[in-house]
């Protein structure tokens, strides 16, 4: 029975354990992605109104007329519109396209590096979690062997001395063992931050990116942030044509006017004489310059991306390099060295301390390899981030 109660408890707590993917669903969904695609509809419908023109404008006039032999009742209704930048539509257009497709790229950007923020969360609590555990696993190992320290000082086989320091040692391990718990929370706590949609239960941790330096990177002109400034690039250059039209703006009226003894239709036209202005000449100056200053800014950060995923790179090649040294060669003569020292203890050809000391040893590096873990992830994402990789790309 208390088998069957065991198995319906550890199958409740893994049933509400929610893997990345789970995450990255309830945070797309989150009120913090909605407010930045609403922030973004409100900018791409504040540019489009740039292709709107102003409504015509109606205006009615009616008034009575009183004379001795002709009175009534006159009126007049009218009817005008200013249309701006009347030759230059398609420009216009162009201009206000470029500059949305720029807002929805960096949009996405803006989402996508959040996403890899959230998984290199997810990471941290769940790197941060095993080596919660299993510094606690390790306490209670040493715990255990401190035991049987005690009992070989209580029968004299070793001195004061070495049982302080061991004791020492332990109470060392056990002062990590609360900071690992404590960084653990911090971590999990970080990652709730991100979903606010959601309590998370529990972690998954089941489906962490595999440790390699063989990291697939796309081309760096098809960085999202350098795509954005091209897309600016041609809204400037498109202004810049609007503004070059001979005319800025055609205004027109049309008026009908009925008096008690006449009628009157009545056509307008007005148009601005833009020679005589020097405006349409700065608005143009403001765009070319505009798009010099983009063209600057985009070879610039071309470089920078560049040389930080280059930086990026050798920091995650020197990671896996000493996690591979730590994993496949120390961690594996460590263990050995363990268990020749319990064996050695076991059939009398060993000290107690030798034992100590490489249990002690196997558990500095085990912490070690998973701190180092640890770091790999950061500077992994920090490079998905930097070289604009999409989660689902990887």
């Amino acid at each position: 029975m208390k088998l069957k109660l065991y198995l319906v408890f550890f199958f409740t707590i893994n049933l509400y354990a929610q893997d990345l993917s789970e995450i990255l669903e309830l945070f797309q969904n989150s009120k913090k992605i909605l407010s930045i695609k609403e922030k973004t509809n409100s900018q791409i419908a504040q540019q489009e109104l740039k292709q709107t023109q102003e409504a015509p404008e109606l205006g009615i006039n009616v008034a009575q007329r009183d004379e001795e032999n002709n009175s009534g009742v006159e009126y007049s209704i009218d009817i005008s519109q200013n249309i701006q930048e009347p030759f230059s539509a398609s420009n216009k257009n162009n201009a206000v396209k470029y500059y949305t497709k720029a807002l929805n790229q960096k949009n996405n950007y803006q989402i996508s590096s959040l996403r890899l923020e959230l998984a290199s969360k997810y990471h941290f609590a769940c790197i941060s979690k095993q080596i919660k555990d299993k510094s606690k696993n390790l306490y209670d190992e040493q715990s255990a062997r401190y035991k049987q320290l005690k009992l070989s000082y209580d029968l004299g086989d070793i001195s004061k001395k070495a049982l302080l320091f061991n004791k020492l040692d332990l109470a060392k391990l056990k002062q990590k063992v609360s900071y690992y718990k404590r960084d653990y929370l911090s971590q999990f706590s970080s990652l709730q931050e991100y979903i606010d949609n959601q309590n998370i239960e529990n972690l998954s941790c089941d489906d962490l990116f595999k440790i390699s330096n063989d990291i697939k990177l796309n081309k760096t002109k098809e960085h999202s942030k350098l795509q954005e400034i091209t897309y600016m690039q041609n809204s400037a250059k498109s202004f810049y044509k609007m503004y070059d039209s001979s005319f800025s703006s055609i205004g027109y009226g049309f008026s009908y006017e009925k008096e008690l003894d006449a009628k009157r239709f009545i056509f307008g036209l007005s148009i601005p004489l833009d020679a005589l202005s020097s405006q349409n000449e700065k608005k143009r100056a403001e765009y070319f310059y505009e798009n010099t200053s983009l063209k600057a800014q985009k070879d610039s950060l071309k470089s920078e991306i560049e040389n930080k995923i280059k930086f990026q790179q050798l920091q995650i090649d020197a990671l896996y390099d000493e996690y591979i040294l730590l994993n496949e060669e120390i961690l594996p003569m460590s263990l050995e060295l363990k268990h020749l020292s319990k064996s050695a203890l076991d059939e009398g050809g060993g000290s107690i301390m030798e034992y100590l000391d490489s249990t002690r040893s196997y558990s500095e590096n085990v912490l070690e390899m998973l701190e180092i873990k640890k770091r790999y992830y950061n500077e992994l994402f920090e490079l998905y981030k930097k070289a604009d990789i999409e989660l689902g790309e990887i």
